[in-house]
């Protein structure tokens, strides 16, 4: 059984920072008119970590296949059970330090709604950025799944508070 271990942020940051710049230009060279953002943890100075780089890729609507069709060329897929019409996710399944995420949305659709508002509202907020911290903190050695499902649910309180703002 995979048991997720927690870091602090600073110590993944110099091979993460590195890994971004990577990904971001491979990333581009394939998929025509995309923003690429860092989102996660990482993404967030003083966030605790399991020590991953997960990268956001938006692209229009009409851009959609093609850019699957083209980070197929590049990424396995991950987790095909979890994908819509405007969401798909992959992984880099060489990168190890740190492993890689690439999570692909059509701009402006509900899926685009759930990665970077998540980020912001960590970076603007210290105190809801200390809760997350004490979740993930209590969640270091837990099994995978139970990270995800736990981290899955703040995630959601926090994006339906701010819907309601």
């Amino acid at each position: 059984m995979a048991v997720v271990r927690i870091k602090p942020g600073a110590e993944v940051l110099p091979s993460v920072t590195a890994a971004c710049a990577e990904h971001s230009a491979r990333i581009a060279r394939v998929v025509a008119q995309a923003e690429i953002e860092h989102v996660g943890s990482t993404a967030v100075p003083g966030a605790l970590t399991k020590g991953d780089l997960d990268l956001l890729v938006r692209v229009p609507a009409e851009r959609f296949a093609a850019a699957v069709a083209a980070l197929r060329g590049l990424y396995a897929v991950q987790q095909p059970e979890n994908w819509t019409p405007t969401y798909a996710s992959f992984a880099d399944p060489g990168s190890r330090d740190p492993p890689v995420g690439v999570q692909l949305v059509v701009a402006g659709s509900p899926d685009d709604a759930l990665f970077a508002p998540f980020r912001d509202a960590l970076i603007a907020d210290p105190a809801l950025l200390a809760q997350y911290n004490a979740l993930k903190r209590g969640l270091d050695g837990a099994a995978y799944g139970d990270y995800t499902d736990a981290k899955q649910a703040f995630i959601e309180r926090v994006l339906a508070a701010g819907a309601g703002t």
